[in-house]
């Protein structure tokens, strides 16, 4: 972007907090917004654009001229103002002269220029300028004079035979003065985009007196001629007309600082033009312990080595740094007085990292010129600074030659990782096998014990208890349990002699399963069973474990679970209810008889048990080994589970007390479907629970969440949403809601909810996360449904972008180990991030992917969104500029500082924790005052980290600014 003396506002390349990456951009006279302060922070298009502020021309060309050459100065030179005019004949002071401006025919003339200088801006201005501009009445507020100049140009007024009736009532008169002032109005109001040039210590820009109605500093060559009486505005007056508007535009805003009062600085005439570095001695040789300087007329090659430290850099005469010199030198200083020429060739990559410079220290530093210059010696410049004052910087880190690449480009593809697959852990996502045989290793011991009673009852095992005797239904297949008299009495197992054999596996869950059907001859069949009917934990059978120790070593001790009322079936109908055991070491050691059994029967019902099985859970309680994180939830549809298919494993309870998930059956259009039944709910949490592995978060990946649900009980509508809560590595604990389902009936019947979610960092738990399913809409005043849940599936979707697809002239000089910025692909700039290079290899069509170390969220492609694709920016520099982190917001900074006529070259390089939070004139990199610098490059940099804004441009012309690119400011 190449800028001539105009008012057209140099938008750097600026990213907010929210780590938004754009590149600078020029943006043609849209400076409308509160002029807060010098470089104001503009909104456009979602892009966050610096809007600095340039210098204002003499000559105003054609009303036909492109916008990007409006207000050009050919003389190029130095700007002088100049002289305010006054009217032909009139004899009296400037006072008078300017009271006589406001006579009718000098209105008419007024006019005649606003209507010059509103066509020509308005010519190719963007379509929205006008009508930002707004209207209101001639008043003596110079902004606003000038918001109707640009509306003057939009409402048409001829542009050489204006009528001067309506041109001397106003600039506004298709406005009524009695009508409210529009957004439009008030946002143009603060029109704030031009900057002064402090050409002659005699003329202030903070005094309009001194440089507008004395003429102070003024340039007669530049002076507009003199027009005839009644002639029509010559561009030259409507250029000088502008140029007081613009004045007086900046009477309400003062310069930072007191550099208005110090003179320019120039190239040192004890320098020669040219250098000859030739034999030129090392920097070595005038390394002293303190401060380094670099004597008037001389070269020196830089040589310190990997590492150096010195107490300060001042360069009077020149310094040359090797191309590709690795060093890292650390000063609380740089000058530049003479030359700075300094050059990187190589691909770029942390690896290729050449010359380092950190800026250090927080205390304030003197500046004091090598020749005399007006108000400047000495200067305090504060802390770490990088000033150049006659000085020029020829640092060429990224050349713009064909083949170099660029900075930035959109990414055209992504290359999506695989799912991730985690070695399994035995016990906890693979299933467990039983401990070897105790008396005889080569007897495998089973994972499971099943009595199905098929073939006939072993009653050396079995017994009834407290003298009940068991019975053999042969025909049936079933053991029976007749004439209770207590409750003490129902069925025992022995469980010793399987247990001396087979040892059990400490902490190691087992699972029960119970086939069992209830016949009491005082209720009807179907009938509800007594312990549904009164809840109580009395009448409601139980199951239980006595442990018998060794003598000396304790006796006996039981541990036992009720049988749920929501678990157990209706009069003579068989259901099926599942419990979990474990033993710890206290179980294990020195036990010598083990017994389950199940009593707690009303005297006189009848027992009548199908099945009882004793099992490790099996391998289809665990993710399938091969892929263990295509599918997160196990048996979500109920018709894969342990237990002859009724365990409720791996599926739980948190209040085993009041509920257990239990697996029904039904049959719809002559099909057996199995599905989830949670009941006796008394919370809102109060639901189906289950374990996944934590290993299968991979960041960046998708997940598509479904399940069907339909509730029973109430009438009332309800909602609920999925929840995964856990502890994470860095978020503490925490519940994420990946997927909310919509309000549904009782009447509704099941009704399927499903989402997709991105696994972030609130996804990386350090142990196998809970997901629940949470209802809303419910309270102990409303009551707490039934629910049914099915088909519950956590299903891997697409993996994060592993790699980037981009061109491979773009990326040419892209190599592994460099740094990169994605730009968001939402409407938030958080969602911006950031990676680093793992591989970089070649595709057949020209493209190159980039694979990256650590697999970032999908982003849109020029695949997937033709022209919408976000863009990839390489950050990492090989030269670099760096502010030490001391822990506040106050890094280094570079400024070019009065220097006129100088060609800088700033390209290639990375800054890092520059510019300096809430003080004046200290930002990443600036220009400021410098006048005409035809030839100055600020290009290809990266500016990191930035502590305020990124390239600041005040007072300064024909600078190239052009593929920079900023990320975490």
């Amino acid at each position: 972007m190449k800028f001539q003396n105009a008012i057209l506002a140099i938008a750097t390349a600026l990213s907010g907090a929210n780590n938004n990456m754009v590149d600078a951009k020029i943006w043609n006279l849209r400076g409308f917004g509160n002029a807060n302060n010098n470089n104001e922070v503009m909104m456009k298009n979602d892009e966050v654009i610096n809007h600095s502020e340039s210098l204002v021309g003499e000559e105003l060309p054609s009303p036909s001229a492109n916008m990007g050459e409006l207000f050009i100065n050919e003389q190029q030179g130095e700007r002088r103002l100049p002289k305010k005019k006054k009217n032909k004949g009139d004899d009296k002071g400037d006072d008078e002269a300017e009271g006589a401006s406001k006579k009718k025919g000098d209105k008419k003339k007024k006019g005649q220029k606003e209507q010059k200088i509103g066509d020509a801006i308005l010519d190719g201005a963007p379509g929205d300028a006008a009508a930002k501009a707004g209207c209101d009445e001639l008043e003596d507020d110079v902004v606003d004079q000038f918001r109707r100049i640009l509306k003057k140009g939009e409402n048409g007024v001829k542009k050489s035979k204006a009528n001067k009736e309506d041109v001397s009532s106003g600039l506004c008169d298709s406005c009524t003065t009695s009508e409210e002032r529009t957004e439009a109005d008030i946002v143009a109001s603060h029109f704030d985009v031009m900057v002064e040039v402090p050409d002659d210590p005699t003329c202030d820009p903070d005094d309009k007196e001194s440089c507008i109605e004395t003429g102070a500093g003024d340039d007669d060559t530049l002076t507009p001629p003199e027009e005839e009486e009644g002639a029509s505005p010559e561009e030259g007056e409507v250029g000088a007309e502008f140029e007081a508007t613009s004045r007086q535009l900046m009477d309400g805003r003062r310069l930072t600082g007191n550099t208005n009062q110090i003179g320019q600085f120039a190239p040192l005439s004890c320098n020669p033009v040219e250098f000859d570095c030739t034999d030129a001695a090392g920097l070595s040789s005038v390394v002293g312990g303190g401060p380094v300087v670099v004597p008037c007329g001389t070269c020196l090659v830089y040589d310190l080595g990997d590492e150096a430290t010195i107490g300060g850099l001042h360069i009077i005469g020149k310094l040359l740094v090797p191309t590709n010199y690795k060093s890292t030198l650390s000063t609380p200083y740089v000058f530049v007085q003479g030359e700075l020429e300094m050059s990187d060739n190589q691909p770029i990559s942390e690896d290729n990292t050449s010359m380092k410079i950190v800026l250090t220290g927080n205390t304030d530093v003197m500046f004091t010129p090598h020749e005399p210059v007006a108000g400047a010696a000495p200067l305090n410049v504060g802390e770490k600074p990088f000033l150049v004052a006659g000085g020029k910087l020829n640092i060429r880190g990224w050349d713009d030659v064909e083949g170099s690449g660029t900075t930035w480009t959109p990414i055209l593809a992504m290359a999506e990782a695989d799912r991730l697959h985690p070695d399994p852990i035995v016990g906890e996502t693979a299933a467990r096998t039983a401990l070897p045989h105790l008396s005889n290793p080569t007897i495998t011991c089973p994972n499971k014990v099943v009595h199905d009673f098929e073939g006939g009852v072993d009653f050396s095992v079995w017994k009834g208890g407290d003298g009940n005797v068991l019975s053999y239904d042969e025909a049936n297949g079933t053991l029976a349990a007749t004439n209770l008299r207590l409750n003490s009495q129902g069925f025992r197992l022995d469980f010793t002699k399987f247990t001396k054999d087979c040892p059990l596996t400490q902490d190691a869950t087992y699972l029960v399963t119970i086939r069992l059907k209830i016949e009491d001859p005082t209720l009807e069949d179907g009938a509800v069973s007594i312990c549904e009917t009164n809840n109580h934990p009395d009448h409601c059978p139980k199951l239980g474990r006595s442990i018998i120790k060794a003598e000396g070593k304790g006796w006996l001790y039981d541990d036992k679970v009720r049988l749920l009322p929501s678990s157990i079936g209706r009069n003579n109908e068989w259901f099926t209810f599942a419990t979990e055991w474990t033993w710890d070491e206290n179980d294990l050691t020195d036990t010598v008889a083990q017994v389950f059994y199940l009593e707690n029967f009303k005297p006189g019902q009848i027992l009548h048990m199908d099945e009882f099985q004793f099992e490790l859970p099996s391998p289809k309680a665990y993710a399938p080994v091969e892929d263990p994180c295509l599918e997160l939830v196990v048996n979500g549809d109920a018709e894969n589970a342990d237990g002859r298919g009724w365990h409720h494993y791996p599926m739980w309870s948190g209040r085993t007390d009041r509920f257990i998930p239990t697996i029904l059956e039904e049959t719809v259009d002559g099909a057996v479907n199995k599905y989830w039944h949670i009941e006796n709910r008394v919370w809102v949490g109060d639901s189906l629970r289950f374990h996944v592995n934590p290993q299968c978060f991979m960041l960046g990946s998708t997940y598509s969440i479904s399940l069907r649900a339909r509730f029973t009980g109430k009438t009332h509508p309800a909602t609920y949403w999925f929840e995964i809560k856990g502890n994470t590595a860095t978020k503490g604990y925490r519940y994420q809601k990946p997927l909310n389902c919509p309000s549904q009936s009782a009447a509704d019947g099941w009704v399927t909810c499903s989402g997709d979610f991105v696994v972030d960092e609130y996804y990386e738990f350090t142990s196998s996360p809970e997901i629940i399913l949470v209802t809303q809409d419910e309270n102990d005043s409303t009551g707490y449904v039934d629910w049914d849940f099915d088909d519950v599936s956590i299903k891997f979707k697409s993996g994060p972008a592993a790699g980037l697809e981009v061109g491979g002239s773009d990326a040419a000089r892209w190599a592994v180990n460099s740094d990169v910025h994605i730009t968001s692909s939402t409407l938030h700039g958080q969602d911006a991030q950031d990676g680093r290079v793992k591989a970089v290899s070649q595709k057949a069509n020209g493209n190159v992917v980039l694979e990256l170390e650590n697999p970032i969220t999908p982003v849109f492609s020029e695949k997937e969104t033709p022209g919408y694709g976000v863009e990839i920016a390489v950050t990492s520099r090989n030269i670099k500029i760096i502010g030490e982190d001391d822990g506040t917001y106050n890094g280094g900074y570079l400024q070019v500082f009065h220097t006129p006529g100088v060609a800088q070259v700033i390209e290639g390089v990375e800054f890092f924790n520059m510019g300096q939070s809430s003080r004046k004139n200290r930002f990443a990199i600036q220009l400021l005052y410098n006048g005409n610098v035809e030839g100055t490059s600020i290009s290809s940099n990266s500016i990191r980290k930035s502590n305020m804004r990124c390239i600041s441009v005040d007072g300064t012309a024909n600078a190239t600014i052009a593929s920079n690119v900023g990320a975490g400011i």
